[in-house]
């Protein structure tokens, strides 16, 4: 955390220079970024891009790559200052909020839900989860939040225990030593003989959901908006670099998802190119099943979210220039 602090210090010290000039002079400065990602999946796949493809340098950013294990450690990392900006989860992110927490998503990775329920393979049916116990990444993340409404659609939530594991890998290892009868999750990572059996997949349930954000400190985004707007113009390019350069893709999943099965690096470029947005809005729907669930429905949008670097994009034709074929 020390370490991750002096980085922020020099970042913040750098980007204070960043007011004084021009936005193609900005683009000349490197400054010392930390970047958290709370997920090994697609969702942050389009930053791992950015990073691949020299996008967060081209807005001169040199930004620092850290891998943290769920969505509400990731906001504590954004509150605590260890990091400038962070994809963690929606429902994390909308939380801290609403408790105060001055927080803002500049971006939503995707609008609906592409996560699966994997059980073990015995379980044929949802009601045979019945005095189970389910795992989750952590209480509070993204997995918990979906976990959750699924046991509530199905009237299971007090028929089944969740028990937090700390992050993706460990739900992984749990799944696949027994000590859980199943997970939602965009993936499992178990040996080749383990064979979960694929549940359901949340989307059939039939309701928009913002799976992950990048969020950064309101203060750096008043402060500092010239470098949170190049920001989320390398993640949008990253997106975009998926679906042109795939070989470069699979390397950049298999580096920082630290993957070496071909498969499983598939896997996440498929969904990678199926979920990530394009144009990547909080949209008011997707946001408003969290807060349903949460019994905070009506809470306007302007609370979490702030659309005007994406709506200058889309303005600017900005992303339409990325889709048109090379």
């Amino acid at each position: 955390m020390q370490l991750l602090r002096e980085f922020l210090r020099s970042a913040l010290m750098i980007s204070v220079c960043a007011l004084l000039f021009t936005p193609g002079e900005l683009a000349a400065q490197t400054k010392k970024l930390v970047f958290g990602y709370s997920t090994v999946g697609a969702m942050a796949a389009g930053s791992w891009m950015a990073k691949e493809i020299g996008a967060y340098e081209k807005y001169g950013i040199d930004a620092e790559m850290i891998y943290i294990s769920s969505g509400p450690t990731t906001v504590q990392a954004l509150l605590g200052g260890d990091i400038v900006g962070g994809v963690a989860a929606t429902n994390a992110v909308i939380a801290a909020v609403l408790r105060g927490a001055p927080l803002v998503s500049v971006l939503s990775t995707a609008n609906r839900p592409y996560h699966r329920f994997w059980v073990q393979p015995e379980i044929t049916r949802i009601e045979d989860l019945k005095g189970k116990t389910i795992g989750v990444t952590r209480f509070g993340s993204v997995t918990d939040n979906l976990t959750r409404m699924v046991l509530k659609k199905y009237g299971l939530e007090n028929a089944v225990s969740v028990r937090q594991m700390g992050g993706t890998i460990e739900v992984s290892a749990a799944f696949q030593n027994k000590q859980i009868a199943g997970a939602v999750t965009s993936s499992l990572r178990v040996d080749a003989g383990i064979q979960p059996r694929l549940l359901l997949k949340l989307e059939d349930l039939g309701f928009q959901y913002s799976m992950d954000v990048v969020a950064h400190s309101r203060d750096d985004l008043k402060r500092f908006p010239h470098v949170v707007e190049g920001m989320v113009r390398a993640y949008t390019e990253g997106v975009a670099a998926i679906h042109f350069q795939k070989e470069r893709a699979y390397k950049a999943i298999a580096k920082y998802a630290r993957l070496r099965d071909q498969k499983k690096i598939d896997e996440i470029y498929q969904d990678s190119i199926l979920y990530l947005e394009k144009t990547p809005r909080v949209e008011p729907e997707a946001i408003d099943s969290i807060l349903e669930f949460i019994g905070k429905k009506g809470v306007p949008l302007e609370t979490f979210a702030d659309n005007s670097i994406v709506d200058k994009m889309v303005r600017e034709g900005f992303i339409e220039k990325l889709y048109k074929k090379p």
